[in-house]
Parts: C-alpha cells; sequence; structure tokens
C-alpha cells in the first residue's frame, strides 16, 4: 500500500515537470535534495488533487449518480472490489482503500500530463498563435533568461519587424524567428533556432560594411509563379552570433545610400516590403 502514495506523487510529480514549459527550462537549476523536493512537492499536489476527485467519484458511483451513463456499472467501485478479493489482490477488509488509492494514482498521472498543457493551450487560443509561439511567450515572460535568448523569443512575437544576425563567420542574414530549440531538463534550450529569411549577405573582412548578396523575396516570387510550394527556414547558431537588431528597411535603404553616395532604390525597397508582409 505504501508504494500506492509514494511512486504516484514522484512519478507525477516527474511527470508535470517534464511536461510543464516552464519547469522544463528552469529544471536545471535545482540540485540534489532540491530537485527531489522540488519534484515531490509537486507531486504531492497533484495527487491531493486526484484524491479528492477519486472521493467524488466513488460517493457518485455508490449513491447511483452514474446510472444515466451506464446503468449496468453505475457502482463501478463494487465490481472492482470484486475483481481484487477474487484474485487475492486484497481482502475484503481492504479492498475499498485498494480502488480509492488506485483511482487516485491513475488520476493524478492524467493531471500530471494534462495541467501543464492548460496554459500553452489557453495562450494559443487568446492570442490566435501556434505552438512556437505560444511556447516562446511563456518563456519570455516567466523564465529569467540569457539577453541573447530572450531577445530571439521575443522576437517570435514581433511579426511586424525584421531582425538582422551578424554571425561569426562575418555572413549576415535578414529575417524573421520562426522557432528556437527544443528544451531539456539539463541545460534550459538548445542553442539551434531558425529563421525564415529575407536577405543574406557578408561583412567585408576589412570595412566590416554589409553587402547583401541573396534576395528571397525574388526567390519567392518565381515560386509563387511557377506554382511550387513556398516553406524555408535557415538554421543558425545562438553561440555564432555576434549581434542582433531590428531591421528597418526605410533606414537600412537610406544609410546605404548616404553611404554609396546613390539613392535609394525604391523598387528593390516596396519589394522587400511586400514580401515581408506576407512573411
Amino acid at each position: 500500500m505504501g508504494l500506492l502514495l509514494i511512486l504516484p506523487i514522484l512519478v507525477s510529480g516527474y511527470i508535470y515537470c517534464h511536461g510543464s514549459i516552464y519547469h522544463q527550462a528552469t529544471l536545471s537549476r535545482y540540485d540534489g535534495q532540491l530537485l527531489y523536493m522540488l519534484i515531490a512537492k509537486t507531486g504531492l499536489f497533484l495527487f491531493a488533487i486526484a484524491a479528492i476527485v477519486s472521493f467524488a467519484l466513488l460517493y457518485a458511483s455508490k449513491h447511483g449518480y452514474f446510472q444515466y451513463v451506464t446503468p449496468d456499472y453505475a457502482d463501478y467501485a463494487k465490481y472492482v472490489r470484486a475483481f481484487l478479493v477474487r484474485y487475492g489482490i486484497a481482502d475484503e477488509a481492504g479492498a475499498s482503500l485498494w480502488v480509492f488509492f488506485g483511482q487516485a494514482s491513475v488520476l493524478s498521472f492524467f493531471f500530471a500530463w494534462l495541467f501543464p498543457r492548460v496554459f500553452p493551450f489557453l495562450l494559443m487560443v487568446r492570442y490566435r498563435i501556434g505552438p512556437a509561439k505560444a511556447k516562446a511567450l511563456v518563456l519570455n515572460s516567466l523564465v529569467p533568461l540569457p539577453p541573447l535568448t530572450k531577445h530571439l523569443l521575443g522576437s517570435i512575437s514581433d511579426e511586424d519587424s525584421l531582425y538582422m544576425f551578424s554571425m561569426e563567420d562575418r555572413k549576415v542574414y535578414v529575417g524573421r524567428v520562426s522557432s528556437v530549440g527544443d528544451l531539456h531538463e539539463a541545460g534550459l534550450m538548445d542553442e539551434d533556432f531558425e529563421i525564415v529569411p529575407t536577405m543574406s549577405g557578408y561583412r567585408d573582412k576589412d570595412t566590416l560594411k554589409v553587402t547583401y548578396t541573396t534576395d528571397y523575396s525574388a526567390v519567392v516570387e518565381d515560386m509563387e509563379l511557377s506554382g511550387r510550394e513556398i516553406g524555408f527556414t535557415i538554421l543558425l547558431s545562438q553561440k555564432n552570433i555576434v549581434s542582433i537588431s531590428r531591421f528597418e528597411p526605410e533606414v537600412w535603404a537610406r544609410f546605404k545610400a548616404r553611404q554609396d553616395g546613390t539613392e535609394t532604390n525604391h523598387a528593390y525597397l516596396e519589394r522587400l516590403k511586400v514580401f515581408a508582409d506576407g512573411l
């Protein structure tokens, strides 16, 4: 009987922490006894809720509240007790206790799986966003993060802006962050992230001036004309980022025109803005 108390508490606590976005991102902060106490505390809370629900179900079953749903098995606890006694799992006196704690254990596992998914689901419904943006919103608002990671997560929800990424190898990318690395218990999250590119280029090794060599908006236009499906990303790593900043096409065009002593290419600028708005 003791296992019916200890195992559900620990297992349900682990299931909850493993499924929770917040706890996945912060488990690495706990070590040894602190981690054990966190899982035990969470599991105890879940098991207490499950015990209350189990008691309510047994009460409703005994008093015939389920007879309109399952007339033949309205008092399902009676059949479970008979099964336990028949096969020698429990004696007549302790069968009811086995039913209660067994049902509470199963419910605690179910609640441990369900509860961490409720809050992200409500965010998805309220803001009409996908799972990746909901995860980014939770992490960005609740979890203490390094400034670079926090900036990347914030850019996922910023659909009206483009960002420029300068890398260690002097490559430069402009686009939107579409997803960040998966969470894991050992160390927050993977450093890889994906962007939907708008432009890419490089910095001159001597002057560090940016030169864009690839305009993805033109590629998208060609794909649209040929009827091909559009959907591509570039995988980058946070450890290779030198800087990240918001990219304003109009500001860049003015800066480039002044830098080169030429006028702004309005046709190119308009095509870039149309492509950015369509992402």
